[in-house]
């Protein structure tokens, strides 16, 4: 199952785009946000899914709705664009598992990514999202998602990578490879 959704997520639900093991496009580097939280990039083009913090007019986060969560379509012409249903359910979206608010962490599950959770925190006059990196408590900036060639409708995940800023010294960039095959 967990192999399965992770290859879910690291496709858009489109086998039109090829997927090749030698290195793949060079990947731009979005415009971020005040609200920016992190991001996804895959091998097989250079779309990108983008996860914000979705701040009320009164300036705290949304309890019920924490993160928007949406495409920007590099390789068509840079829109943003709407997770489709299917998408967000199978894939990009996630999971609130623990309700908190007033300041309070809130915990969330990427649904294609269950082994570890997300805490949404406020912390140094932003928004960010934290989870275990490498053994270090960690801002995560973006996930890369290595995909292999394959003859099959669905690509195979051969790693996924967390890169982040170590919590405890800001100055230090942290990073793990998680091997799916």
């Amino acid at each position: 199952m967990k192999i399965y959704l992770l290859l879910l997520m690291m496709v858009e639900l489109c086998p039109f785009f090829p997927v090749s093991d030698k290195k793949g496009p060079a990947f731009p580097e979005p415009k971020l946000s005040e609200n920016h939280l992190f991001y996804i990039q895959r091998s097989n083009d250079i779309n990108t899914v983008m996860y914000e913090a979705n701040i009320l007019p009164d300036k705290r986060i949304d309890t019920n709705l924490p993160m928007n969560v949406y495409w920007i379509r590099y390789a068509e012409r840079g829109q943003k664009e709407k997770l489709s249903a299917l998408q967000w359910r199978l894939a990009y979206g996630y999971k609130q598992l623990k309700k908190s608010g007033n300041g309070q962490p809130i915990e969330l599950m990427l649904n294609a990514f269950r082994e570890r959770s997300l805490y949404v925190i406020y912390s140094g006059g932003k928004h960010m999202a934290v989870t275990q990196i490498n053994s270090h408590k960690a801002a995560l900036k973006k996930i890369f998602v290595q995909l292999a060639s394959t003859d099959g409708f669905i690509p195979k995940v051969q790693y996924i990578e967390l890169f982040g800023v170590d919590m405890a010294a800001p100055d230090k960039i942290v990073s793990e490879r998680i091997n799916i095959q």
